[in-house]
Parts: structure tokens; sequence; C-alpha cells
């Protein structure tokens, strides 16, 4: 996906052809299959969420290697990506749990 693809991605609307997935997750790993399509990711809780696509998560360690495919999503904050087909999605915190809600948007 290009950069504009990706800003396109964002802008758009949310719609009826959309959908609403939720995860809860917690400090043991846990995913959702998603379906193909350009995604928004809510934090509604209090911690950080990890996640990465298509396999298992870890919490990052200081200075350590970058892991491909993962990205964090603060406490209160959204988070767009993309799944080029069905993907599985693994997320994991730091402390406590948190609810995450994912949004299918139309490319």
């Amino acid at each position: 996906m290009t950069p504009t693809d990706l800003a396109r991605a964002s802008a758009a609307p949310v719609l009826a052809t959309g959908g609403l997935r939720t995860l809860d997750v917690t400090t043991t790993d846990g995913s959702i299959t998603l379906a193909a399509g350009a995604h928004e990711v809510f934090n509604g809780g209090a911690v950080t969420a990890y996640l990465r696509l298509g396999s298992g998560v870890s919490i990052p360690a200081s200075g350590g290697a970058a892991v491909a495919g993962q990205f964090p999503v603060p406490a209160g904050a959204v988070a767009t990506f993309v799944t080029d087909g069905s993907a599985a999605v693994y997320g994991l915190t730091a402390s406590s749990t948190t609810t995450l809600d994912f949004m299918r948007k139309p490319l």
C-alpha cells in the first residue's frame, strides 16, 4: 500500500459495509482474525496495547531490535493499518487489561 492509499484509508468515512470487532487485551498474548482491508483500532483503556500483524507479539526491550509488523496503540489513541488478506492481529499489554475496537473501512 502506498502512502497515498494509506492516507485515503485514514480519511475514509465509516460505512454500513464496514464492520466492528472488539478484543480484550491483557498481559497474555491474545489474537483476533480480521478480514482484508483498512482498519482503525481504538484503545479505550488506560494502558498501551502492543499489536503485531501475523504472529505473536512481545513487549520490545529498550534499545532492542525492531520487530516487523508490530506497533503500539497508546491509551485513548487510534491507529490505522492495512491487511492484504484475512490476517490475525495479536495484542498484549505490559499491565492490566484494555479493550480494543477494530473498525474495518473501505479502501
